[in-house]
């Protein structure tokens, strides 16, 4: 690794990560795409490989596992290299170059940096009410998704009022499970069309105003016991399986370790109309870049990678000009 200098180095291997290595292909950059992970993909594979993603141009709905495919079979049309299970434990700059520290011990030297990281580790919002660890244990709550297409369950039972449980919900249904949505308020956080795509399927049920109290199994199957939030009535529903749609939150523990860090805000490093973070060389992209009237959803990064990689481009080789029009490439260009 260390012999090798680098145009560009792109941490994180997400879809947006992904994007960035192909579009950098297209412009001929020797690039080298860094992953913390033994798989591509990012949030979307460890996380909900199931979920139907409805904002990306082009897709009136694909799954994340089909998304991450697609980004795969477009990057392997480039020549770049790509380092998997490999965490930037350090990033410093040297000079006019970057120095990119590999599970402590390993360098990667490059000319330009993108921060595609996302908001780094993620881990699932617990529920947590009386029997909430033994029915985990017991698989019988999740939170994630499971594999329907092998399921055995039919009757699932969502909680959450934002986008991760209305896509839970509405993933359950496409398989054609029945769905007991349960949130503490009548209106939801979520995607209005999702909302009325769920209200008018006759396999989803909807447990409003309500809160979960308590679990516990009843003749094999989970017994959920909710309180309603207006008059504290008590109310048990049976359901196969609990899937908890609160979220996820974010650690960027490792990144915060780096000697050249940029600036922060609200998890992402602050970046200008160029894509460029507070030092001069390094850019973000994703849900790793923050700015005022940032939407943190895909098709916002795929929007920001040409400008970051063109920026890029502009940083260490002001001479060399603007890109050209993707339809005046040709991919058989990348190849030997």
């Amino acid at each position: 690794m260390a012999n090798d200098l680098f145009d560009l180095a792109i941490i994180g291997a997400g879809p947006v990560g992904l994007f960035a290595q192909y579009y950098a292909g297209l412009r001929e950059l020797k690039t080298a795409l860094i992953e913390a992970t033994l798989q591509l993909g990012g949030q979307i594979t460890a996380l909900y490989p199931e979920k139907n993603i409805l904002d990306v141009a082009g897709f009136p709905g694909i799954s994340g596992r089909d998304l991450v495919k697609k980004l795969q079979e477009q990057a392997n049309l480039i020549d770049g290299k790509t380092f998997l299970n490999s965490n930037v434990t350090n990033l410093r700059k040297q000079d006019s170059q970057f120095e990119l520290e590999i599970n402590n011990h390993a360098l990667i030297t490059a000319k330009s940096v993108i921060i595609a990281s996302g908001n780094g580790s993620f881990s699932p919002r617990k529920l947590s009410v009386p029997g909430a660890e033994e029915m985990f244990q017991a698989g019988r709550m999740r939170y994630l998704l499971p594999n329907l297409a092998k399921s055995p369950y039919q009757d699932f039972t969502v909680v959450g009022g934002g986008n991760t449980a209305v896509d839970y919900a509405l993933e359950l249904i496409e398989h054609g499970k029945q769905v007991h949505l349960i949130h503490r308020r009548d209106r939801f956080r979520a995607l209005e069309s999702s909302i009325t795509k769920l209200q008018q399927n006759p396999l989803a049920t909807f447990e409003t105003p309500n809160k979960i109290v308590g679990l516990q199994i009843s003749d094999g199957r989970l017994a959920i016991q909710m309180q309603n939030i207006d008059d504290d009535r008590l109310q048990t529903i049976v359901t196969d399986q609990l899937i908890v749609g609160y979220g996820f939150t974010a650690s960027s523990a490792s990144l915060d370790l780096w000697e050249t860090l940029p600036v922060k805000i609200n998890n992402g490093f602050v970046t200008d109309p160029t894509q460029m973070t507070s030092i001069p060389g390094i850019f973000a992209v994703g849900d790793a870049s923050s700015y005022a009237g940032k939407a943190d959803i895909i098709a916002s990064g795929f929007g920001e990678v040409p400008t970051a990689v063109n920026s890029a481009v502009n940083y260490f080789d002001p001479e060399r000009g603007g890109p050209a029009h993707s339809t005046s490439l040709n991919l058989g260009e990348f190849h030997d």
